[in-house]
């Protein structure tokens, strides 16, 4: 799904590499030691008002600084959009 759109395609960027997708999750979580779907967990749990490691935070703000300026939304909307899809898609 682009995440922070919510269309529910998980792997179409919508036409910027920016939006956030399977792959966004994959690459933060190699680069963080991580599987996708931890990277996924911990961002959901993050988006909950849980607590996660420093580096994620950083790497999460990174990420949606980036895909709403990708798609024009606010950061607020983009994480809106994700924390309801990532519960769906986690089933949580």
């Amino acid at each position: 799904m682009c995440y922070n759109c919510g269309c529910s395609l998980p792997e179409d960027d919508m036409g910027h590499p920016d939006n956030i997708t399977n792959t966004t999750f994959f690459a933060v979580g190699a680069s963080l030691g991580k599987s996708q779907k931890e990277i996924q967990e911990d961002m959901l749990s993050w988006l909950s008002g849980g607590d996660i490691a420093e580096n994620e935070k950083e790497a999460f703000h990174a990420i949606f600084e980036k895909s709403a300026k990708a798609w024009g939304q606010s950061i607020d909307e983009a994480k809106k959009n994700t924390l309801l899809l990532l519960k769906n898609q986690l089933g949580k």
